[in-house]
């Protein structure tokens, strides 16, 4: 349990980038501080991969953040930091906080939903943490519409369902697939109804 916890927390430390990028207002500053981590993990995972000792003491050090798939597989991090910057560098700003937002809090919601609700199975995932995902991004989608950065409820909902799509059924990982098919959804639709 103090495992999940402490990932779940560790996935939270992403939401600071929504939040340089709201603070600062510069698209500029927010690329180069994700592209920094970026670099940092990239370089922590090109050492991890050709030394096995280094590999075994970062998952014995940082257990409670890393899953035991990823000690040979890329970190679920270094996904959502490629996901990030390339949704900063491609992306308009709201649509960067809600993918960001959707990413982080629906992933958590979808994990614990299922985890201790989920009965109905589908790979690895379950539908109940689908659903869970679904709801989690409508309800973030109408909060920041409170905020001042305004996405219209027409593109939060088909949205929101395509992310759930893709958070249950993307073979590849979903920091990356779910924050990009988000993007690009809000961003065809947007410019639809423009």
């Amino acid at each position: 349990m103090a495992n999940l916890v402490g990932r779940k927390l560790w996935r939270m430390a992403g939401l600071i980038f929504p939040f340089i990028y709201i603070i600062s207002n510069s698209k500029e500053l927010t690329l180069r501080c994700s592209l920094y981590v970026l670099i940092f993990f990239l370089i922590i995972e090109f050492l991890r991969f050709i030394n096995s000792n280094f590999n075994s003491w970062l998952f014995k050090r940082f257990k409670l953040i890393l899953k035991e798939e990823e000690r040979n597989h890329p970190l679920n991090t270094s996904f959502f930091l490629i996901f990030l910057n390339l949704a900063i560098w491609f992306f308009r700003k709201e649509i960067v906080i809600y993918a960001v937002f959707f990413v982080i809090i629906g992933d958590i919601v979808a994990g614990l939903v299922g985890k201790n609700f989920g009965h109905i199975r589908i790979g690895n995932k379950t539908l109940e943490g689908a659903i869970s995902f679904f709801f989690s991004c409508l309800i973030l989608g109408w909060l920041l519409n409170l905020t001042s950065f305004k996405i219209p409820l027409l593109v939060i909902i088909p949205a929101s369902f395509i992310c759930s799509l893709v958070e249950l059924f993307s073979k590849l990982d979903d920091n990356f697939t779910v924050g990009l098919s988000c993007c690009i959804t809000m961003e065809l639709i947007l410019r639809l109804i423009s």
